[in-house]
């Protein structure tokens, strides 16, 4: 039987049981550690960013024009919904970017290469289109992605907005 003496039995057992318990985690760690970055790279691997998504379309482009969403009489969020349809259905990943860029340009948008930037992932190529009507500027943008450069779409984001009299315009001063 064990006596305590002034904390020395209570501290020689919290020794004993910090020991067994180290050299369980030491054992297990490099298991754990390997388990727990597979998980982490898994999730990173499947994250789109906001607003983008991964194209689903055809693997040829088809020929009619894309729609645009019923700008003239649906609100802004729903033309913005009705366009990321159509974008997202329209292309599909792995075809070309210029490809795409020059589907964008026959459908009367303008395409210039992305800037480059230290922060996020910068798209490759920023299409463009801006229409007059109904005493509005509607305003239509899609990015298109490609993975490291290799010039193969990966993903897209649709934008549209909006300006009537005095309200900001996608990309400027109000």
């Amino acid at each position: 039987m064990m006596v305590e003496d002034g904390g020395v039995w209570t501290a020689r057992l919290q020794t004993r049981i910090g020991s067994a318990a180290r050299a369980g985690l030491k054992a297990r760690g490099p298991a754990l550690r390997a388990a727990l970055a597979s998980v982490i790279l898994a999730s990173c691997a499947t994250i789109t960013p906001p607003g983008a998504s991964t194209p689903s379309g055809p693997p040829s482009i088809p020929s009619a024009p894309l729609a645009l969403g019923d700008y003239r009489g649906a609100s802004p969020s729903a033309v913005l919904s009705q366009f990321e349809r159509g974008v997202s259905s329209r292309y599909a990943a792995g075809l070309a970017l210029n490809a795409v860029s020059a589907d964008l340009r026959r459908n009367a948008f303008t395409c210039a290469p992305g800037a480059s930037s230290e922060r996020g992932d910068p798209p490759a190529q920023i299409c463009r289109q801006t229409l007059s009507a109904n005493a509005c500027t509607h305003t239509w943008q899609v990015h298109l992605y490609d993975r490291g450069g290799d010039s193969q779409l990966a993903r897209t984001r649709a934008l549209y907005d909006r300006r009537c009299g005095d309200d900001g315009l996608l990309g400027g001063p109000g």
